[in-house]
């Protein structure tokens, strides 16, 4: 009793004190929580079939015995899923390929106390994204066409909400989409000087409609720009206008603000500004402008739950266990009526 007290007010503080990724730093991951769970396990097994040992079989014995054999092989298997497991959310514009065995792959990440990167096999790439997919006449809205292995190797396959793509023992979810604008900088006599995709993220709009613009999750912004660069020329920030009618086609907006004054952030009065169709330059200040393509991204959750299978096996042949102690009992009830 004491054990199983001690197990629940761990979990109490985990959800309500310390919360998400902390509660699991510091309680759910830890190797001595696990250890409670094992020893509340050893417990219960050696309490019952310490109690039952020896005793004549019956159909109300043999469900019981289901019952807490699925009961301690669910709590094995918990303890193993939580110390190898693996979950990350991986962001691919079409075209992109990414190492899925480098942790630069991923915006988030959450993984077992003993599962190891090296477990994650080959790369993945986003070949094409289709909207309107169609399957049996069903309108599945968007699919993505992905790809994951070892070159010369991979597996390719159409993925989408309610079909996942499964890889050595890693499961692939298509977890949200959006926009990625190609953006180029060009010098005053026109010459191509930097080019890269930049992805976008999409917010709400008080009339419903989105907005998509570079930024962070929580609010739009700016970034430096060119990107990666040892001294970039300025922020920039980029929204894009979709066109109704075309798809990839729209306008792009661009505001860009000068780089290095911590003083001179978005909110002021940028230092140039313009809008133009896609592949149109637009001035600004010494330079131009333009984004000359409209790829999607996709972000991937990635999941290994190595034990699953003896998790959802376990809750069934518990339920098959109270069913048929649930039917000894009627029937051991039936003959005593009789019998009275």
């Amino acid at each position: 009793m004491f054990l199983l007290v001690a197990i629940l007010a761990c979990c109490v503080t985990g959800v309500t004190v310390f919360r998400e990724k902390r509660a699991w730093d510091l309680i759910f991951s830890t190797l001595w929580f696990n250890g409670l769970l094992v020893l509340l396990v050893i417990n219960v097994a050696c309490c019952f079939f310490g109690r039952i040992w020896h005793r004549k079989l019956t159909t109300i014995s043999f469900g019981m015995i289901l019952f807490h054999l699925s009961f301690v092989a669910m709590f094995g298997a918990i303890v193993y899923d939580s110390l190898f497991f693996f979950e990350g959310s991986m962001r691919l514009t079409e075209g992109e390929t990414l190492v899925n065995s480098s942790l630069e792959s991923y915006d988030t990440v959450r993984q077992g106390r003993f599962f190891k990167f090296s477990q994650l096999k080959g790369e993945t790439t986003l070949v094409k994204m289709h909207t309107g997919y169609r399957v049996d006449g069903d309108d599945k809205r968007a699919a993505y066409e992905v790809e994951v292995g070892e070159p010369g190797a991979k597996k390719k396959s159409i993925v989408y909400i309610g079909h996942n793509l499964d890889y050595n023992g890693f499961k692939y979810l298509p977890e949200k989409e959006g926009y990625s604008t190609a953006v180029y900088l060009y010098d005053k006599g026109g010459a191509n000087l930097y080019g890269a995709h930049v992805p976008l993220q999409s917010y709400r709009q008080k009339d419903k409609s989105f907005m998509y613009s570079t930024g962070e999750k929580e609010s739009p912004g700016v970034f430096p720009f060119p990107q990666g660069a040892a001294d970039p020329l300025f922020y920039l920030q980029v929204v894009y206008r979709p066109s109704p009618v075309t798809e990839r086609g729209g306008e792009a907006y661009f505001q860009v603000w000068p780089y290095g004054k911590a003083d001179t952030m978005p909110g002021d009065k940028p230092l140039a500004s313009g809008k133009g169709a896609i592949g149109e330059k637009v001035a600004a200040g010494d330079y131009s402008l333009s984004v000359n393509e409209i790829r999607y991204w996709v972000g991937m959750n990635i999941r290994h739950n190595p034990a699953k299978p003896v998790i959802l096996g376990s809750l069934w042949v518990g339920l098959a266990g109270m069913i048929i102690t649930t039917f000894g009992r009627m029937k051991q009830g039936g003959r005593a009526g009789k019998g009275a």
